[in-house]
């Protein structure tokens, strides 16, 4: 059974009593796939806005190096406050509560790549890379796999969903034929993987932010972006982090070769940036969304945001992470002929 999330009645009086802040409102912000976590924008008695969450997972490690690069004075990022014990969280019920400065502009995601200072963008990502990660508290995650199964047993899963349950939702066949011509894809993306894996070199593993895109991106009045979130943080190869921003995971929001070549710019050409791992990663996170994808929508899960059609279109089409992906490996010589799809053999 779940944790229950703590709701607003209950986690105001922890805000004014561990973190000081004299909360007289919390106004729930709703969006998100983070089924995990709730957000408040709450209001103190002087006027002041503050970024409220609770969250049931473990993202201690996070909250700790986002401490840590604010304090330092690491230009877009926000510091979450220090509870009175001397941690940035308190605890509610067993569920993490987080109090931090609301950023006083407008997501990313809304306005567009070409709103985004992608020279500081990148110049942000490297001072987390840059930064040594906290003792304490360790990470949860460990890499870029979200799930502890292999590519091929997430595909063979929804291969025997598709093959042996009878669909009952809405648009269940729809779904089916999705996948089904989408196979030849997957299956050359998780070839490519193998092969990109097999010839894997030693490398570095650095802090990362864990899921920066524009998603978690706030641009204040002048342009410039404030990275949030923290929440997946960890400490593995750069490439994670920067496969997520150059491959994109928004399919509505495609960054530009020029745009690219900006943040590289700001990120820094010191950087061992490995080209094949950030394909391979890339591989792997494009699976890993159809795939789940796919479930949610089989599952009809009502948390999930409506209009699956159209997802998966993005998904799938010429500005979706898999054509990103099937260009990086095009780049590198490296992705191997489609095979021939479920429904074609």
């Amino acid at each position: 059974m779940l944790l229950r999330l703590p709701d607003s009645g209950e986690v105001a009086p922890v805000v004014r009593s561990q973190f000081d802040v004299p909360i007289v409102s919390l106004a729930p912000v709703i969006g998100g796939w983070d089924e995990d976590a709730a957000v408040w924008d709450g209001l103190d008695e002087n006027g002041r806005r503050w970024a409220v969450k609770t969250s049931r997972r473990d993202i201690t490690f996070g909250l700790a190096v986002a401490s840590s690069l604010a304090e330092e004075g690491t230009l877009g990022i926000v510091a979450p406050l220090r509870a009175c014990d001397g941690r940035p969280w308190a605890e509610s019920g067993g569920a993490i509560v987080t109090v931090a400065p609301w950023v006083d502009g407008l997501d990313a995601s809304d306005l567009g790549t070409e709103d985004v200072d992608w020279e500081r963008f990148g110049g942000t990502l490297r001072a987390i890379h840059d930064h040594p990660a906290p003792p304490r508290p360790r990470p949860v995650r460990r890499g870029i796999r979200r799930s502890r199964r292999s590519m091929a047993a997430l595909i063979d899963g929804l291969d025997r969903r598709f093959d042996v349950e009878t669909i009952s939702v809405p648009g269940g066949d729809a779904l089916r034929a999705t996948w089904r011509s989408a196979r030849g894809r997957v299956d050359a993306l998780a070839a490519a993987e193998r092969l990109l894996k097999r010839r894997r070199t030693a490398v570095s593993r650095v802090t990362l932010h864990g899921d920066p895109h524009l998603g978690n991106v706030v641009l204040d009045s002048a342009g410039g972006p404030w990275l949030i979130d923290f929440d997946e943080s960890t400490v593995a190869p750069r490439e994670v982090d920067l496969m997520l921003i150059e491959l994109g995971v928004l399919f509505s929001l495609p960054i530009s070769d020029e745009q690219r070549c900006r943040f590289r710019t700001g990120y820094g050409s010191d950087a061992p940036v490995d080209e094949e791992r950030l394909a391979r990663f890339g591989a792997v996170r494009a699976i890993e969304d159809l795939v789940w994808t796919l479930h949610r929508a089989l599952d009809d899960d009502p948390r999930a945001p409506a209009g699956y059609d159209e997802t998966l279109d993005g998904m799938l089409g010429p500005a979706g992470q898999m054509a990103a992906v099937e260009r990086a490996l095009e780049r590198l010589d490296t992705i191997p002929p489609r095979t021939t799809s479920k429904e074609q053999r």
